[in-house]
């Protein structure tokens, strides 16, 4: 009778309570359940982790840059500092994660669930967020510059103090958001949805940047940036020059 010997996955899944500092650059664990595995401070590089369960994990600290992670379920996983630079999160279920400080620059975030995740301070520049739902983020002063977030979900969102310059939000939905103190130098509002906004105090946005989007009176504008109603949904913006 043949003896089993059991898979890198398999072993994987019976130790982990303790996988710290594991070294998993480049492996195979695709489809992998991992829950709640403690992997703080794992190099897990350009590894192939699609469709793995890593709900309620132990990630903090760990280096996922390069790593595929689409499909993947990392719902209230404590990522914090850690490194997902260049991933492929595309389609992955993060909600009520930790990603306080970490790094997910240039990464494939599209039609990700990030709803609810803590992202303060967190590097998301150049990634690609478009389509993701990322309703009631918590992401005050989140670097995000030349980001590309088209039909992105951010309803009530705090980006307060956030770097958003240049960043694309056509098509995103913004209502009741908070991008107060925010940079916005540059960043395009075409059809963004900006009703019930808070954009008091923010730097860089221009009357140009407001008649392409859309908002109401319950929007909060900059003072330098005044609104004259005719109608429930007509306005006209002026500027300090006015």
């Amino acid at each position: 009778m043949t003896e089993h010997t059991p898979s890198l996955r398999e072993k994987l899944e019976g130790s982990k309570k303790y996988l710290q500092n594991a070294d998993l650059k480049g492996a195979n664990l695709e489809g992998a359940d991992l829950e709640g595995a403690e992997l703080g401070g794992a190099d897990m590089r350009g590894a192939n982790l699609k469709k793995i369960f890593l709900s309620e994990a132990k990630i903090s600290n760990a280096d996922l840059s390069e790593a595929d992670l689409s499909n993947a379920n990392l719902s209230g996983a404590d990522l914090n500092k850690s490194n997902l630079g260049g991933a492929n999160l595309q389609y992955a279920y993060i909600r009520r994660a930790d990603l306080r400080g970490a790094n997910l620059s240039e990464t494939n975030l599209s039609k990700a669930n990030l709803r609810e995740c803590a992202l303060f301070k967190s590097w998301v520049k150049k990634a690609d967020c478009s389509e993701a739902n990322m309703q009631n983020i918590k992401g005050a002063q989140m670097h995000m510059q030349g980001s590309v977030l088209k039909g992105t979900k951010l309803e009530g969102a705090d980006l307060s103090g956030a770097r958003l310059d240049n960043v694309d939000f056509e098509d995103a939905g913004l209502q009741t958001a908070n991008l107060s103190r925010a940079n916005l130098k540059g960043a395009n509002f075409n059809r963004a949805d900006l009703r019930g906004a808070n954009l008091r105090y923010v730097v860089g946005l221009t009357r140009e940047q407001i008649k392409l989007a859309m908002i109401d009176k319950k929007t909060l504008l900059p003072n330098y940036l005044k609104v004259k109603w005719s109608s429930e949904t007509a306005f006209e913006i002026l500027d300090h020059k006015n």
